[in-house]
């Protein structure tokens, strides 16, 4: 019994191999040449009977990619024919997207070669569909796989979740369980989810490949969390580190995300430290999927640290996408040094529709369109000339954005003598502007409030390198230098380190 649970993910991993041996991991030592001959992959979205009030529908896809930017959003629409085709530039295998097509539907769909996802607006149900149902129909070299994936989703949905809730609060909580009873524990859970797999799996024998490597990166994922900052057993680990994703999932890509971390917290420090470790725990292959990870936790210190990483790199695919983020970096710094090089002082800097100014010396306004997103940044700096600027990207229903600006309420008001400009963008996705307002006033933060258009947000973070989650901080110091990586919390900052990431 004691090690019973290595014996059955031992075998489960050896079935899961038999049964794929057409298809490539990826790291396998194969995706290279793989990838050099792959076709870019396509989208393709179809909405029918649309009423004839509409012309257009708006698509917005969250991209699912490994590395730095783990989800990026993005935004399209359809044609006046309700047709819209989207190329995917990074044309990694099974690349899953968050798609919602106008208020029709919502769905986490896998691309791979081709997919068409098609709508008929005149039988989607009141309030849109989730993942599949009548009047959504997927089809295409992916349309097998995406119908099944998604009828997954569904199937026992609630017992799922709760089983994954266990596994979440007991990996939170692995510290108060011995080795062995811990194990057991997760040996227990994941036979519970195996189950609840095989029983979907008897009615799709074909894609049993696809949903135990999903599951199973998810599970060796959330085993990650639970060991950060100590060695985990060796056969535990052994087991996680031969596991092999073929997806670019929120899974997969999870999984490599949390094994990277499990990997930074060894002793190694330095960088060129934690990249040798990294190889020499790892295939070289792994290794280098791990190591585009470190290319968010070192974006502050992009011109220094990037080209160590892409030096380190030896998987060809790997290596490209290092190094085209080090060229964006280099890019977008260049632009965000030009423009405030550039800048002069305006009489009135449009920063929005002005709204209203609190008794609380906030003032509020509203962001909707925008002709130029350099302008609306070059008339923020010039605004605040003389100041040096925190911003803080957030949402009304983000609850550890919620948590954070009391602190930062707290460090304005005690800290009033520096000149340093607080600016709140607001994302409107998920919110409106009653309930943005009422969040402002309750509160009772002062500082420079935007209700922004949340495209507008997903542009703004892009031009400022900044996280793609919320909150996120970007600070611009006196001196015009942008740094969006310096503050994580606002929780964590005190008079000396506000002087200091501000440059004052």
């Amino acid at each position: 019994m004691k090690y019973l649970m290595f014996f059955l993910l031992s075998l489960y991993c050896t079935q899961l191999s038999a049964q794929n041996a057409s298809l490539i991991a990826m790291e396998d030592k194969k995706m290279d040449s793989y990838l050099l001959n792959r076709k870019p992959a396509t989208l393709t979205i179809q909405v029918k009977n649309l009423p004839e009030a509409s012309k257009k529908v708006d698509i917005q896809y969250t991209l699912v990619q490994l590395g730095i930017g783990f989800q990026v959003k993005k935004y399209t629409e359809t044609d006046a024919t309700g047709l819209s085709k989207i190329t995917l530039d990074q044309n990694l295998p099974y690349q899953q997207i968050w798609l919602s097509i106008g208020n029709y539907l919502y769905a986490g769909i896998y691309v791979n070669t081709g997919l068409t996802v098609t709508i008929d607006a005149g039988k989607i149900p009141q309030g849109g569909a989730y993942m599949i149902g009548d009047g959504v129909e997927y089809t295409g070299n992916d349309g097998e796989l995406n119908i099944v994936m998604n009828k997954n989703v569904l199937f026992k949905k609630k017992e799922k979740e709760l089983i994954k809730d266990n596994l979440r609060s007991l990996r939170d909580s692995r510290k108060k369980y011995t080795v062995d009873s811990f194990l057991f524990k997760t040996d227990s859970i994941h036979k519970q989810l195996t189950t609840i797999d095989n029983e979907f799996i008897a009615k799709f024998p074909n894609y049993g490949w696809a949903i135990k490597n999903e599951t199973l990166s998810e599970f060796y994922g959330d085993l990650c969390v639970s060991y950060w900052g100590e060695d985990m057993p060796d056969k535990l680990f052994n087991l996680i580190k031969n596991h092999k994703p073929y997806f670019t999932s929120n899974d997969g890509a999870l999984y490599y995300k949390y094994l990277k971390s499990y990997t930074q917290d060894k002793k190694a420090n330095r960088l060129e430290n934690i990249l040798a470790l990294s190889d020499s725990l790892y295939t070289q292959q792994k290794s280098d999927i791990l190591k585009l990870y470190f290319l968010g936790s070192e974006k502050d210190s992009f011109s220094e640290s990037y080209p160590k990483i892409i030096n380190s790199i030896q998987t060809k695919w790997c290596k490209k996408i290092a190094t085209d983020e080090l060229a964006n970096a280099i890019i977008s710094q260049k632009k965000i040094d030009s423009l405030f090089a550039v800048s002069k002082k305006l009489e009135t800097a449009d920063i929005g529709t002005p709204l209203m100014k609190l008794p609380f010396d906030a003032n509020l306004y509203q962001l909707d369109t925008l002709t130029n997103i350099d302008d609306f940044i070059l008339n923020l700096k010039s605004k605040f000339s003389k100041k040096a600027l925190i911003i803080d990207f957030w949402a009304t229903w983000c609850a550890p954005c919620l948590s954070d600006l009391p602190f930062s309420k707290k460090l304005h008001e005690e800290n009033k003598d520096l000149p340093i400009e607080y600016i709140y963008l607001c994302t409107n996705s998920g919110s409106n502007i009653d309930i943005w307002k009422n969040r402002v006033a309750g509160l009772q933060i002062p500082g420079t409030h935007i209700f922004v258009n949340e495209k507008i947000i997903a542009q703004l973070k892009t031009v400022f390198n900044a996280e793609s989650g919320f909150p996120s901080y970007v600070v611009v110091d006196v001196n015009g230098k942008v740094n969006p990586k310096t503050i994580t919390r606002m929780e964590f900052l005190d008079r000396d380190n506000a002087k200091k990431v501000t440059g004052l």
